[in-house]
């Protein structure tokens, strides 16, 4: 499913449903640091992954990392996904309507 860490952070991109440039600025990172490091393969820096796991604390830094989850907490976290995009497509249409 996600290999590697380049894999992983492209997943969580995918499943907050943000493009690479709103990700960036939602963690707080440079323009070029996390589009470079997924095109090249290149080494994530510590303090990106600390932002990824403080702005997103559903994906641990183990799992980040090294890919460490048992099969439960990939159910868990398929399911947190999809709920946290329920609740963010009803809150941003709530707050459109007010």
């Amino acid at each position: 499913m996600t290999s590697d860490i380049h894999n992983r952070i492209e997943y969580i991109i995918d499943s907050e449903r943000l493009s690479i440039s709103a990700f960036k600025r939602q963690i707080g990172v440079g323009r070029n640091s996390i589009s470079t490091s997924l095109r090249k393969k290149s080494s994530i820096s510590h303090e990106v992954i600390k932002k990824i796991h403080i702005h997103f604390p559903n994906y641990s830094v183990d799992w980040i990392i090294f890919g460490n989850k048992n099969e439960s907490e990939v159910e868990i976290k398929k399911l947190s996904v999809e709920l946290m995009g329920i609740f963010k497509r009803w809150k941003n249409k709530n707050d459109k309507n007010s």
